[in-house]
């Protein structure tokens, strides 16, 4: 049995609308608090009962709010990132073992909310490339920025390794023009050589592909159908 938890997220923008539904999906209780009352209109318009107007710079306010519900989690899911930092370094210093979780959009703000204290620190765009952030035992966040990156649902992600003797075995990735043969976009790849680890294509790397290597691709699902089966993954 999952174990459910009462979690306080802050921020109801792009991210915290997909984040607060499915982790009520999951069965946690979640509280919405928010500076903005158009935001914790949008949120009552969700089903969300429990909201909160806040003031970020009010350490009293903040305080309160922690020992009056006894939360067990604290989510900082500000589209601005600054704002979760903010609160990161705030509820660290006013509740030194209080449990955070924050998102981000790029490495240098993940550095910082780290350094901050976070517990968990979720980089949307690698959540949406290989679904390796499982959070409050259940994948519920990762799922929820899947729903928020792909909208469109006729569009997918997926790990797809390189069998032997294809005509991806041994090319380097920069010599494929993938979206314009294939109508695929690579994100990155895992190398099994390097121990499993992740690759940005975005670094400029030009690795070499060999069978056995994992690429990470985006596009249509007919596409992505239509590129594993001339790879060979599919018959």
């Amino acid at each position: 049995m999952i174990k459910k938890y009462k979690i306080l997220q802050f921020g109801f923008g792009r991210y915290g609308e997909q984040i607060a539904r499915n982790l009520a999906l999951e069965g946690h209780q979640v509280f919405i608090a928010d500076s903005s009352k158009e935001a914790l209109k949008s949120a009552s318009k969700e089903g969300f009962e429990d909201l909160f107007v806040v003031d970020l710079e009010n350490d009293a306010q903040l305080t309160d709010l922690v020992l009056d519900y006894g939360f067990d989690y604290i989510f900082c899911a500000y589209d601005d990132e600054e704002k979760n930092i903010y609160l990161t370094i705030t509820f660290k210093a006013l509740f030194r073992n209080l449990k955070i979780i924050a998102i981000c959009e790029s490495k240098e703000t993940e550095r910082k909310l780290k350094l901050a204290g976070a517990h968990y620190v979720i980089d949307t765009m690698v959540a949406a490339a290989n679904r390796l952030y499982y959070i409050l035992e259940k994948p519920a966040v990762a799922e929820a920025i899947d729903k928020i990156l792909f909208k469109d649902r006729s569009i997918i992600f997926e790990e797809i390794e390189i069998p032997k003797n294809s005509f991806l075995d041994g090319v380097n990735l920069k010599d494929t023009a993938f979206s314009k043969k294939y109508r695929v976009i690579v994100i990155g790849l895992v190398d099994k050589e390097l121990g499993n680890k992740f690759i940005f294509v975005t670094r400029g790397i030009n690795h070499k592909i060999d069978a056995g290597d994992i690429l990470v691709v985006i596009g249509k699902k007919e596409d992505v159908y239509r590129f594993k089966k001339l790879l060979g993954v599919v018959v």
